[in-house]
């Protein structure tokens, strides 16, 4: 279950430190979120998913501040990662240190995943993917750390005059300050409300293959064998599948996910996904449809979109098939299901 996937505080306690810089009674901050102060005197704690939530929540309610995620990934370097971290400044490439990271990343973070890969073309890849279920505005403050905690980090590793071009796909509408983005150059960022929910680090070949001045591959096999006796990755089996994969379906605009590309980014097979939602009593198909539907009442009583439009939102080909679909689930067509809607409200 979702409970199951522990947040390390030191993380926190980075973001915590920061806005004391800015006048955040933080003391109070934490009452307001039901977390429990002396968990960031010690840097082995963890935080509850719902923890976690609840901070993000409360610090936007106390301060009007949208931004937490970008800072965060601002103040995030390899030390920030204990033993991983000294793994990571042993690595003799950025290349290196991407694989052990992956290999390990569920010592960082057991709330998304990490799969890099190397193309033929040279360029790499690293793909970030929520592991859990989580409300829109914690996914939101996850993507920006996690976007930016990996350009900070990079920007630490290259030199300031050899500082390369890379691109960074987060799949969120623009956040309100976005325009601070613009001071992340030369890296890109590509902001995406329609994309399945995640991350994609796209790397060329001189970034990746840059020689870093540390290297110890002794400390690197150490720390390796540390790492590997610390934890296992998390199990499929963790997953509370439904509310996982109701969240994706939430999140994306037109073309829903199909099981197999679930699967393929949760690096499991779509038979284990497939297996789990039986016991629930629902397949994919069926959620996938009801969410929808979801939505699309949701849109019809509440968007200015037209039929049409909302039609595309929700990946249907046409408006004629989506009113198709519709009428059958509801009974009335969406235009009566919206006009019935709306007397309900003036009346």
């Amino acid at each position: 279950m979702n409970a199951a996937r522990k947040v390390p505080v030191r993380y926190l306690v980075l973001l915590r430190d920061w806005l004391r810089t800015q006048d955040v009674d933080t003391d109070a901050l934490l009452r307001m979120a039901g977390i429990d102060a002396a968990k960031f005197d010690r840097r082995d704690a963890t935080l509850e998913p719902m923890e976690m939530e609840a901070f993000i929540a409360s610090g936007r309610r106390l301060t009007g501040r949208s931004d937490f995620g970008f800072e965060l990934g601002r103040l995030i370097k390899m030390t920030s990662h204990d033993l991983l971290g000294y793994g990571m400044l042993s690595c003799g490439s950025i290349d290196e240190v991407l694989r052990l990271v992956a290999r390990h990343y569920h010592l960082m973070t057991e709330t998304f995943t990490l799969r890099y890969q190397r193309n033929p073309t040279g360029t790499g890849e690293a793909i970030y993917t929520p592991a859990m279920a989580m409300p829109v505005e914690t996914l939101h403050f996850y993507l920006e750390a996690l976007a930016v905690a990996h350009d900070n980090q990079l920007r630490l590793m290259l030199p300031e005059e050899s500082r390369e071009t890379y691109d960074i796909y987060v799949s969120m509408p623009p956040p309100p300050h976005h325009v601070r983005y613009l001071t992340l150059a030369p890296t890109r960022y590509h902001f995406d409300g329609n994309a399945l929910p995640g991350i994609r680090v796209v790397m060329g070949a001189s970034v990746l293959d840059h020689h870093l001045p540390f290297a110890d591959v002794h400390v690197v096999r150490d720390v390796e064998k540390r790492c590997s006796d610390l934890a296992n990755r998390p199990r499929a089996a963790g997953m509370d599948w439904v509310q996982y994969l109701r969240m994706m379906f939430l999140q994306v605009e037109g073309d829903p996910p199909t099981l197999e590309s679930i699967a393929r980014s949760n690096r499991v097979s779509p038979r284990t996904i497939d297996r789990y939602l039986r016991r629930e009593n629902v397949s994919f198909r069926e959620l996938l449809h009801q969410v929808r539907l979801e939505r699309a009442c949701d849109l019809l009583q509440h968007s200015p979109s037209t039929v049409a439009q909302i039609a595309q939102r929700l990946g249907f080909s046409d408006a004629a098939n989506f009113s198709r679909s519709f009428r059958r689930a509801v009974g009335v067509s969406p235009a009566a299901y919206r006009q019935r809607a709306l007397k309900k409200v003036c009346g």
